[in-house]
Formats: C-alpha cells, sequence, structure tokens
C-alpha cells in the first residue's frame, strides 16, 4: 500500500529547499561561543541585530508579566487596537509621514515574511511575476512563490547601477520579456533600505522606480524593515525618505498601488519574536483582504501584549533605536577598516546590519588547490564562478567556522559575491574575520 501523491505545489517546495538552509542547519546544530563551544561556527551571516540584545533583555524582562485571562483567549488576529496604535506612533514619530498614520490602515502579521506571503495572494494570480532588483533578498522566493505561487523575477544589473535611474532599462525589458511569453507581471517588490547592499535608494531613483510600476499597472510593496537602523546620515549619502514622506506621491503613482512593510525583526532586534505590519493608508480593500487572510498568522494575544507595552514607552523607544545606530557605525567601521586593509572589494552601505563584498580569488586558489584540482602553475588563470564559490562557501562552513550566505542565494549576477552580517557582538565580529582572513591567505 502506499499513500496517495502530495500535490503538485507540496512536492514543487520540496524540490526547491533554498541553498542557503544547508548551511543554516549546520549552524543551528554547531553555534560558537566563546566559553562553551570556541570552535563552533560564528554566525555572521543572519541578519539580526546582536548588538543591543542585552538592552532588550534588560527592557523585556522588565516588562514581562503574569499571564491573565485574555491570554488564553483567542486575539484580534490583525494585531489589537491597543498595538496598532504603537506602531502608528512609530510611524509617526520616525517616517515623517505627510499626514498621521490610522491604526485603522495597519495590518500586524506574523512577520514581514507573512506580510509578503498575504500580498503576494492578494496581489497575484498563480504564475505572475514579481519585479524585483537583484541582488535582492534571499527568502523572497519561498515568501512569494512557495505556496502563494508568485513567479519571482530578479532583474540582473551591474552593481554599478544598483542606486541608479539606469536601471530602469533593465526593468523595460524584463517585463517586455514577461509580455512577450505571454505572462503578467503584478507587482514590483522594493527594500529601502537595501537588502543586501545595505543603502537607501535616492528619492530619485525610488521616483523612477513608482513611475515605472505606475506604467505598467503595478502595485509598489516597498519594504521599509530597515528604516530605522540608518548609521550613516552623513551630506555625502542618499538619506532615507520613507515614501510616506512624500508630498507629491501622486505625481509618480496612484497611491492606492502602494504598500509600506516595518516590523520588529530588525530595527528593533526581535526576530524570535515574529511579528511584522503592513501599512496602506491610501487602499482600504487591500487592508480588508489582509485582515481577511490575518487567521493564518496569528500571534499569541501575550506576544501582542507585551509588544504594545514594550512600543509605548517611547522615550526607551528612541533612546535604543540612538543607541543601536551608533552600534552598528561602530561595528562598520571595524569592518571597512578590515576590508580595506586586506583588499576586499566591497559595496559602502549606510544601513543595516551587513555589507556586501567579494572575497578574494585566494580564497577559491586556496580551495581548489587543498583539493588537488588545480597545480601552482594553474593559479593565475583561476576565476571565480557559481560552481567554485558554492564549494568556497562549503569550506567558510565546514572548515574554517564561519557561515556568511554565498551571493547566489541573492541572486547575485557575478560570482565571489557574500553577504557578510556585522551587527554581531565586537569580539564574535573579531574571531569571525580572523577566520574570513585565514580562508583568504593564501
Amino acid at each position: 500500500m502506499t499513500a496517495p501523491e502530495l500535490s503538485t505545489g507540496a512536492q514543487a517546495a520540496i524540490s526547491k529547499v533554498p541553498l542557503v538552509f544547508r548551511a543554516i542547519q549546520k549552524l543551528m546544530d554547531d553555534p560558537y561561543c566563546k566559553k562553551t563551544n570556541p570552535s563552533g561556527i560564528i554566525n555572521a551571516g543572519i541578519a539580526a541585530n546582536i548588538t543591543i540584545q542585552s538592552l532588550l533583555l534588560e527592557r523585556l524582562n522588565s516588562i514581562s508579566e503574569e499571564f491573565i485571562a485574555s491570554d488564553l483567549e483567542y486575539n484580534t488576529p490583525y494585531g489589537s487596537a491597543a498595538l496598532r496604535t504603537e506602531i502608528a506612533n512609530i510611524f509617526d514619530r520616525h517616517f515623517a509621514p505627510v499626514t498621521k498614520v490610522s491604526p485603522e490602515d495597519i495590518v500586524v502579521t506574523n512577520g514581514c515574511t507573512g506580510a509578503i506571503e498575504m500580498l503576494t495572494f492578494a496581489i497575484c494570480n498563480p504564475g505572475d511575476h514579481v519585479l524585483i532588483p537583484a541582488p535582492c533578498y534571499l527568502a523572497l522566493e519561498g515568501d512569494m512563490g512557495l505556496r502563494a505561487q508568485g513567479v519571482v523575477t530578479p532583474v540582473q544589473l551591474p552593481l554599478e547601477d544598483s542606486m541608479d535611474v539606469r536601471q530602469i532599462e533593465y526593468f523595460e525589458k524584463a517585463i517586455a520579456d514577461i509580455k512577450a511569453k505571454g505572462k503578467e507581471a503584478k507587482m514590483l517588490f522594493l527594500m529601502s533600505p537595501h537588502n543586501p547592499l545595505g543603502a537607501s535608494y535616492p528619492k530619485k531613483v525610488l521616483q523612477a522606480f513608482l513611475k515605472f510600476a505606475s506604467e505598467h499597472n503595478l502595485y509598489a510593496v516597498v519594504d521599509e524593515i530597515y528604516a530605522l537602523s540608518v548609521f550613516d546620515r552623513s551630506e555625502a549619502v542618499a538619506p532615507f525618505e520613507s515614501v510616506l514622506s512624500w508630498t507629491d506621491l501622486d505625481a509618480y503613482i496612484d497611491p492606492a498601488s502602494v504598500i509600506v512593510l516595518h516590523g520588529l525583526s530588525k530595527d528593533f532586534g526581535l526576530n524570535g519574536f515574529r511579528m511584522g505590519w503592513a501599512l496602506s493608508p491610501w487602499n482600504k480593500n487591500i487592508i480588508n483582504v489582509l485582515r481577511c487572510y490575518s487567521p493564518f498568522g496569528y500571534r499569541p494575544a501575550y506576544t501582542d501584549r507585551i509588544i504594545t507595552k514594550f512600543l509605548a514607552d517611547r522615550e526607551y523607544i528612541d533612546s535604543m533605536l540612538q543607541i543601536s545606530q551608533g552600534m552598528l557605525a561602530s561595528n562598520y567601521q571595524i569592518i571597512t577598516e578590515f576590508l580595506n586593509q586586506h583588499a576586499f572589494r566591497y559595496i559602502p552601505c549606510t544601513a543595516g546590519h551587513f555589507v556586501w563584498l567579494q572575497l578574494p580569488i585566494n580564497a577559491c586558489i586556496k580551495m581548489l588547490r587543498a583539493r588537488g584540482d588545480i597545480s601552482a602553475d594553474e593559479a593565475n588563470s583561476v576565476k571565480w564562478t557559481k560552481e567554485n564559490e558554492v564549494m568556497v562557501w562549503d569550506d567558510l562552513v565546514d572548515k574554517f567556522r564561519v557561515y556568511i550566505p554565498t551571493g547566489q542565494s541573492f541572486f547575485s549576477a557575478e560570482p565571489g559575491w557574500f553577504r557578510l552580517t556585522f551587527s554581531i557582538g565586537k569580539d564574535e565580529l573579531q574571531v569571525g574575520l580572523d577566520r574570513l582572513l585565514e580562508a583568504c591567505s593564501p
């Protein structure tokens, strides 16, 4: 006797386990600890702000409460009114919205992953395309495609065009190719500040993106999850400007086509609480459909209650965010001094938890020679390829005991690139850099 076959969607999901999960499982099974496991794997890959962890633990432990009767009941699946009010206050204080944000325009979800999947269900029919600038956040393919069956379409472009209006030419070609195949694109997904490049889009680039979306009848989802992790506000760099703050948004797109995402995981260092939110002050239909979907992403009533109390202490929140930005700036300085000293190629960043870098070719040569795949005479002809990038990545985890995700996981067009998270403890960061240098030394 045999069990009936799983659905075609389930079978496809099983066959598409992301490459990055292979290393993450090793990391989870054998994490570094200075005292108890010094030979464990350094986590310099997952985007989590560990720099403020002690500050968060102290605060959360001070406000934790005994369970009450309502914690045992169903709560509002799209977030209690009190919680959404505090989230609206975050937007009002830090995103400079043109008009005050209403709690009624916010839907709280089970992380931004839940919000992204719900929006894909709401906007896309199965097989519809979602255009995203590459390199891009590695989980989007699963968030949009695994169940909602949107087709994530990373638009490959030169790195030097990633923050320039020139990239719109690549998007025009991508959408023309989609239409030539008889398919539809329904969504443009943007991250500002960018993941993995760690910079805010200049306003003129976002304006060009929204105009493109309008011309092609696309929804524009703008993920601003790193908005409050901007650590470089110098005049030389493009500032973060939320689309909520634009007085002329309707000059580029019907605002009803725009949805903004934010959440706890990045700016607030609370990945494990699994809480994100979607906001659209301009489209009640989007908010209503997300509310309809929200029972599939319930959070515990206790979690909503504690986070409401956490966010309500506005003096603490604003101070914590300032401290966080200072710590990110300090760690970024450590990283850039290391990268400059050892001639790593990298993209300077101004926000977020990571830097996008290309490992020196010595890392590849060292790996290939250790495997016996090349001779000393052949070393000068070695170039980065997708295949040897993955082999170096395996070596980094298994041999040198440091985890950073490979560029292929971000749909990088050029091999040899990796994303290095620097928002970890300084001691652990230094150990990770030492191990990385060993991997790249002749």
